[in-house]
């Protein structure tokens, strides 16, 4: 009996120091990943965001959900200025992008289904409520700044009276 009990005990302590090592292994949270992409490279970030990309593909809808979730909590952490800055440079990033990876971006939107979109569309809905009035009016300049559609269009009607006629 005793050498029973002191064989599980045993198993029990090697059991638990494997699965601390497996713990200490784990993939790191997303604040120190964000804090290591800070020190690296431009091209390495991108080698880096690609290997996240395929890392993502290759999760299950609800582990990406769960990802998702923890980065949009991540991002609820920051104070209004570095959210600002974030998105500035992700607007930035956006702009500098190559009309065929836009064109990736929209393929994304567009493979999404009406109910996923629709709740894009409420969690934008919901910061835009959030903002201040101020930050609403640059919002809407911003947006109106990035229009691709054709001089006549209504929504470049500001855009136009402020150009002069075309001849």
């Amino acid at each position: 009996m005793n050498a029973i009990l002191k064989a599980m005990l045993a198993a029990g302590i090697v059991a638990s120091f494997s699965l601390n090592a497996m713990a200490a292994d784990a993939a790191p949270t997303t604040q120190e990943h964000m804090e290591r992409m800070k020190t690296m490279t431009p091209e390495q970030r991108a080698k880096e965001r690609d290997a996240m990309h395929q890392e993502m593909q290759k999760m299950t809808p609800e582990q990406r959900e769960a990802k998702r979730k923890e980065m949009r909590e991540q991002f609820d952490k920051m104070s209004p200025e570095e959210q600002r800055a974030l998105r500035d440079k992700m607007h930035d990033d956006m702009q500098k992008m190559s009309p065929e990876e836009r064109a990736k971006h929209r393929k994304e939107w567009d493979s999404m289904t009406p109910a996923q979109r629709a709740e894009r569309r409420k969690e934008m809905h919901e910061r835009f409520e959030k903002m201040s009035p101020e930050e609403r009016q640059q919002i809407k300049r911003d947006m109106g700044k990035n229009c691709d559609m054709p001089p006549d269009c209504p929504a470049n009607k500001t855009d136009a009276a402020k150009q002069p006629a075309k001849k």
